[in-house]
């Protein structure tokens, strides 16, 4: 994995407000999981990454993976 996949990873993990994530985590699927959290990580994406993604690109995430191919983050 690289140094940058690495940095998403925590990233989104501080964004979820959980101790890690991994490639295959439902990032939906914890408790603080809302429309703030999605603005969070969208904005997050295009600040650090570059990578501006549409409501509609996010809601097709299901898995962190997939939250990386969008934001153009290889494992």
């Amino acid at each position: 994995m690289t140094n940058i996949a690495q940095e998403f990873l925590d990233r989104v993990a501080g964004a979820l407000e959980v101790p890690s994530v991994s490639p295959d985590t439902d990032f939906r699927a914890g408790p603080l999981w809302d429309s703030l959290t999605a603005f969070a990580l969208r904005v997050m994406i295009q600040q650090r990454f570059g990578k501006a993604l549409s409501a509609a690109e996010l809601e097709k995430c299901k898995t962190v993976a997939d939250l990386m191919a969008a934001a153009g983050v290889e494992l």
